[in-house]
């Protein structure tokens, strides 16, 4: 037996021991990444242990610090590098890493439409192709670049028609919303009267310095949409046909609420049917007045099927009927009692329906020597959980690019957008919320 607890507890010592073991063998290491064309010191660049989160960046000479131990492979990777992977043997390493010709060589729209390289861009920038964001369909085309741009922050409204909020990397608040531009030309509006299927790319500028190229407007920094154009044609027609439909439906949980007790106060309550007034109280002999019908509690009878006068009951005016409580008090009025039951206990989840999100487009492109020509029609259905809420956004948008010789061209862009919605709902936490008002006011009583 003792023996046993010996082993035992040799057993549990060296599984206790064996974490710290491990994390004894993570030492400090520290390096350098350089240039491999020059030597020069690479800075901002990531450095991550393969297959695992751990990771740093290298500071402005180049050197970092991470906590790994002999075997592990760094992976060095950043805008304008190429990923580069380096296996951890000593104390000080000395990575380079070539320059990635792609990313140095990309071309990104800033201000009035002017294409730049981004390597020969003094200030933060980055850019999106919208190809990518249009697998899952968002209603706004901005919703989709959530996640995909950092130090911006999209804050997806919920409700029928609403923009989200998007900032670049300020504070929650209206003033510091980034400008958006179409093309060169600043808009005002929201961004649902743009077709998905009509953004080429998007490109977030960053930074005071990108204010410099559209004033004060851009001094939260902009994001830059640039349609697509009869170029893609390349000399011929191209008619191009989106279709997309989701289905949501409705909410991931819902709201916990009781459905034990139904309306009432202290375990009582009855409808008077010939209007009811706070004055009714217990021992009056007031007939026609009902008891806690005036103020809708939710501490009323338990539901078990005994007798109670309700708004469903029948009201003669020549008969009376008396209603006694667990208490012993009674009520007397001239609506016929019937079973007390939650029958409206699922009238959320009854009320709400399937949400439809459908994306239609058709586009016909074409392109000459001299003439490039687009010309696009799309439209998006939302039908909201909530019943009688839909919108319907119909884009239309004609560009056409002219060049009259390699350094002088003329483009021209309209877009007509129409939106139109029977009713839009409140689907905040209020009063004018419909959800809100189901769940609290809503009596489990109802049908």
């Amino acid at each position: 037996m003792s023996k046993k607890t010996n082993c035992s507890r040799g057993i549990l010592l060296l599984t206790l021991l064996f974490p710290l073991f491990t994390f004894a063998q993570q030492k400090a290491i520290t390096g350098h990444v350089f240039s491999k064309a020059d030597q020069s010191p690479i800075a901002g660049v990531s450095v991550v242990i393969k297959g695992t989160r751990i990771g740093t960046s290298t500071a402005v000479d180049g050197s970092f610090a991470i906590k790994a131990k002999e075997g592990d492979v760094l992976v060095v990777s950043g805008v304008g590098v190429a990923s580069t992977e380096s296996t951890v043997a000593g104390a000080d390493l000395a990575i380079t890493v070539a320059a990635d010709a792609k990313e140095l060589n990309q071309v990104v729209v800033t201000a009035t439409g002017i294409k730049k390289e981004a390597k020969r861009l003094g200030y933060a920038i980055q850019a999106i192709d919208a190809s990518q964001l249009t697998a899952a369909r968002e209603p706004n085309p901005v919703n989709s670049l959530k996640g995909n741009a950092a130090g911006l922050e999209v804050n997806i409204n919920s409700e029928i028609g609403h923009s989200p909020d998007v900032i670049i990397r300020g504070e929650n608040s209206p003033e510091d919303r980034p400008l958006f531009v179409v093309d060169g030309v600043p808009i005002a509006s929201d961004t649902y009267n743009i077709n998905p299927d009509d953004i080429e790319t998007f490109t977030i500028l960053k930074g005071p310095n990108a204010a410099a190229l559209y004033g004060f407007q851009g001094k939260n920094g902009a994001i830059i949409i640039s349609t697509r154009k009869g170029s893609k044609a390349k000399a011929g027609t191209l008619v191009t046909v989106n279709s997309s439909t989701q289905i949501n439906s409705g909410f991931i949980a819902l709201p916990k609420y009781q459905d034990t007790y139904g309306p009432g106060d202290n375990g009582k309550y009855a409808f008077g049917g010939g209007g009811s007034s706070p004055a009714s109280y217990f021992g009056t002999g007031a007939v026609g007045v009902g008891v806690n019908d005036y103020d809708y509690d939710v501490w009323g009878p338990q539901f078990r099927g005994q007798l109670l006068p309700q708004y469903d009951g029948k009201f003669t005016a020549g008969q009376t009927y008396k209603t006694t409580f667990a208490d012993g008090k009674s009520f007397t009025g001239h609506v016929e009692p019937t079973p007390w039951v939650a029958r409206g206990k699922d009238n959320l989840r009854k009320f709400i329906q399937t949400g439809v999100l459908s994306t239609n487009s058709i586009a016909v492109s074409s392109s000459t020597e001299r003439t490039d020509i687009r010309i696009s029609a799309g439209n998006t259905y939302q039908q909201g959980v909530v019943p009688n809420t839909k919108l319907n956004n119909a884009n239309f948008t004609a560009s056409v690019v002219q060049r009259f010789n390699p350094k002088l061209s003329l483009t021209t862009y309209f877009n007509f957008s129409r939106q139109s919605t029977p009713n839009v709902p409140d689907v905040q936490y209020g009063p004018n919320s419909i959800i809100y008002n189901i769940i609290l006011w809503g009596a489990p009583t109802g049908p």
